[in-house]
Parts: C-alpha cells; structure tokens; sequence
C-alpha cells in the first residue's frame, strides 16, 4: 500500500512538472507579451500577489456559496424525483423526455433565460441547479433500480413502509451510485458558476466577475485572468481530492 501511494505520488509530481514546462514551452513559442499567453512563473507571482489581497477571498467565498447554494438545490429536487422514478419505472420514463432535454440544452441559452426569468444575481445559481439535476437524478434512479430485488422483497416481507424500505434498504445499497453522480457533479458546477458569472456579467463579488473586472480594466493584460483561473483550477483539484476521499471510504465500508 505504501509503495503505490509513493508512487501515485511521484506522477502527480511528474505530471505536473510535465505540465508546467509544457506550458513555459507554449508561452515562449507564442511569445509571452501580457497579451498573448503568460507563462507559469509570471502567473505564479500575480497569484501571491492576489493570495495577499482580501478581496479575492471574498470572491472565492461568494463563488463557492452561490455554488453550494444551487448544488443543495439541485440534490433536493434530484433525491426526491430519483426516489420516486427509481420505485416507478412508468414515472422514470415519463421523465426521461424531460431530463434529456434539459441535458441537451445548450448552457449559453439557459444563461440568457434565466437572466430574463430571475435577473444577474440568481442566473448562475440557477444554471448551477440545471446542469446538476440530471446528473444527480440518474445517480439516484439509477441506484434505486440497481438494488437487488431480494433486498426489496426481505423489506417487503417485513412489512416495511415505503419511507423506511427506501431510507434503510435502497438508498444505503444505492449510495455508491449517488456518491459518483454528487462527487461528478460537484466540481462540474464550480467551473459552470464562474462561467455563468463571467456572461452575466454580475457585478456581485465572484471569481467569475473578478475575471471580468480584470478583462475590462485592460484587455491587452491577460496575467490577472490566467492567475484568477490558476486559483480556481487549484479549488477544483482540491474539491476531487476530497471527492476521492470520499469514494474510498465508502468503497471501504462496504
């Protein structure tokens, strides 16, 4: 077990080192003017620079609660239709239709209808729920359907109700499906709300509208925007380190 985290360890390291000089090598070729594409060791300093400033944690708070906010949404809706599609398969697929359309979308679309249905402030937590929810949704189903039918029919056969069957049965057994569709769908909306708050425009503290603000004050200085991605790549790493922290306990429990 040590030797193959060790060495997991060492292509992280190498894969990112690899990384890093692929991209110096790609910035030297295009030229590093602001302009163009800056390379890792100027990005590096603008992100100390910006780590020593209040204002960026505010952004990556007001990103992360709008975020979290449209995700806990989305898992309410998603958990409560899952549950009942997974037990009804007439009612999985008389949803289908709809949840296929809402995956086939294209998110740019739904930017706009929502800031005409909801206004700036509520449009990327609202585009943060729609592309959540199916993910979300077929996890559930998915893993409800997946229980063993002698499992269902032992709760059966104790008379149990349709909230305890499912709270004490199919939803524990179908938790390995949920937590991979809630893990997926977590760091998939933190990169849909900063794009949703780079096209709305919000003037609401974000990383997304950092990036913005960076972008309007001087279009030809592309530094601030690649140091505001970099803190934002480096959020979402940490987010699937701790998703796959998640799954390996859940996978050890049962």
């Amino acid at each position: 077990m040590r030797r193959s985290t060790s060495g997991n360890t060492g292509y992280w390291l190498g894969g990112t080192l690899l990384l890093i000089a692929a991209w110096q090598i790609l910035s030297m070729l295009l030229g590093q003017q602001r302009m163009v594409f800056p390379g890792p060791f100027m990005t590096f300093r603008y992100v100390i620079y910006l780590l020593g400033r209040e204002y960026t944690y505010r952004c990556i708070f007001q990103t992360l609660l709008k975020m979290i906010g449209g995700f806990l949404l989305s898992c309410i809706l998603a958990l409560f239709l899952g549950l009942l599609s997974g037990n009804y398969p007439f009612l999985e697929k008389l949803l289908r239709p709809s949840v296929i359309t809402i995956r086939a979308i294209p998110t740019a679309s739904l930017v706009y209808l929502f800031i005409v249905l909801a206004g700036f402030r509520m449009a990327p937590m609202l585009l943060v729920v729609m592309i959540s929810f199916p993910i979300i949704y077929e996890g559930v189903c998915g893993g409800i359907r997946n229980v063993p039918i002698e499992m269902i029919n032992a709760a059966k056969v104790d008379g149990s109700s349709f909230l305890r069957a499912n709270l004490k049965v199919r939803l524990p057994l179908a938790m390995p499906y949920i937590v991979v569709a809630l893990t997926t769908s977590f760091s998939l909306c933190f990169k849909i709300e900063i794009m949703a708050e780079v096209m709305t425009g919000s003037s609401n503290a974000g990383l997304g509208s950092a990036i913005l603000g960076a972008r309007s004050a001087d279009p030809t200085d592309m530094v601030p925007i690649f140091a505001y991605s970099f803190i934002a790549v480096m959020i979402m790493l940490l987010i699937d380190f701790l998703a796959e922290l998640v799954k390996n306990k859940l996978r050890s429990s049962l």
